[in-house]
């Protein structure tokens, strides 16, 4: 199966100009075959919005998962993106969107929002915690191409929502970020590791370029399940952008978990007995 990362630098609060932009990385990964593009978070508003996301969010599905359902249907491709969505009036969530040649397909919403950086401007300047609520539900969704599931940028860096996911049934995760440079090095290993863990393929999409004081690093990536051969799992590395540009890869992407799980069968090898300490130590904290 062909599938195309586009790490895009989104224009905050011009959602039309975004919305254009993605169109045309869409047609162009549609003429290379791609039955998949994924996009980052937040590119449809930009990250830095501030008070400006009550007046640019839609509910979803709404105006914007309408649009490009048209164009998924005239291009035959699924497409995942992130936007911010307003549930009930003045509520928001950091959430993605999926829809497909048959329409709109799902959404998912962040579930654990960063407070680990609190600088008022720049790279470490997080405005989750001030804008949005936190998600509580992680779905897989049914396509044509497979079941696929979602993790939001902070998201990744909880392996036991990964793992959930896969036990739901998940033949692809996809992790789409915001990431700001100085975590370039913290996000590169645990994207691999997520594939590895769970003997998934993982498609990772980031944001690129400037966006008023803040740098994103951009390093969209593609792992496979593993490697039979050499019997690693989380191998091999079919994609990888650049650090700095905008770019739509399309690369073939292998679904086959089976040949890699017998000979690294850690979900056979799973305890249930971990998983209840887990809950209890998480409980006790």
């Amino acid at each position: 199966m062909k599938i195309s990362t586009c790490q895009m630098t989104p224009i905050t609060n011009d959602k039309e100009t975004n919305r254009l932009k993605m169109t045309d990385f869409i047609k162009d990964a549609a003429k290379e075959g791609s039955q998949l593009i994924v996009f980052p978070e937040l590119v449809l508003t930009g990250y830095y919005c501030a008070d400006n996301f009550f007046e640019v969010a839609e509910t979803i599905p709404g105006y914007s998962t309408q649009y490009f359902e048209k164009i998924a249907a005239q291009e035959n491709i699924y497409i995942l993106w992130g936007m911010p969505e307003e549930g009930m009036d003045g509520v928001l969530y950091n959430a993605a969107a999926l829809v497909g040649p048959e329409g709109f397909v799902g959404k998912w919403r962040k579930n654990f929002l960063p407070g680990h950086a609190t600088d008022l401007e720049g790279d470490g300047a997080f405005p989750d915690r001030r804008f949005f609520k936190m998600g509580q539900e992680l779905e897989v969704f049914q396509t044509a191409i497979g079941k696929i599931a979602c993790l939001i940028c902070y998201d990744i860096f909880f392996p036991e929502l990964s793992r959930l996911l896969t036990l739901k049934g998940a033949d692809i995760l996809v992790g789409i970020s915001g990431s700001p440079a100085f975590e370039k090095d913290i996000f590169e290993p645990i994207v691999k590791v997520r594939a590895m863990e769970n003997t998934v393929p993982f498609i990772y999409t980031n944001l690129v370029g400037n966006e008023g004081k803040t740098t994103y690093w951009g390093g969209s990536c593609v792992y496979e399940a593993g490697d039979k051969i050499k019997k690693v799992p989380g191998s091999p590395m079919v994609s990888k952008s650049s650090y700095e540009n905008e770019e739509q890869v399309t690369v073939e992407l292998n679904l086959n978990k089976k040949e890699i799980r017998p000979f690294f069968p850690v979900l056979r090898d799973l305890d249930e007995k971990v998983y209840y300490q887990l809950l209890n130590a998480v409980k006790n904290r």
